[in-house]
């Protein structure tokens, strides 16, 4: 395979966009943190069916971008609820 198509392959993985959150600026109000997590966990849901799903064709390299992506919007999201729960906005999650 040429980088070329490498390339190429990266963007057509079809992945939802990640949902983030402007951290630094002020809070939104309840009503749109509350829209924003329920998107986030949307997402959350789409690219563990998504990875799913290439994991059950043995697609390796769409279930290693799934999962990257999943990983990257569970991270977003833990931040987004801490951020609702415990007004945490730059601290990394406590478990």
């Amino acid at each position: 395979m040429s980088s070329r198509h490498d390339k190429d392959r990266q963007f057509k993985t079809g992945l939802p966009e990640l949902v983030t959150s402007e951290w630094n600026s002020p809070s939104p109000g309840p009503d749109a943190a509350m829209q924003q997590l329920q998107r986030a966990s949307e997402n959350v849901l789409q690219l563990a069916a998504q990875t799913h799903a290439a994991v059950a064709r043995s697609d390796i390299a769409r279930a290693e971008a799934a999962r990257t992506s999943l990983e990257q919007q569970l991270t977003l999201t833990t931040r987004l609820i801490d951020e609702l729960l415990f007004g945490v906005t730059d601290q990394p999650t406590r478990h």
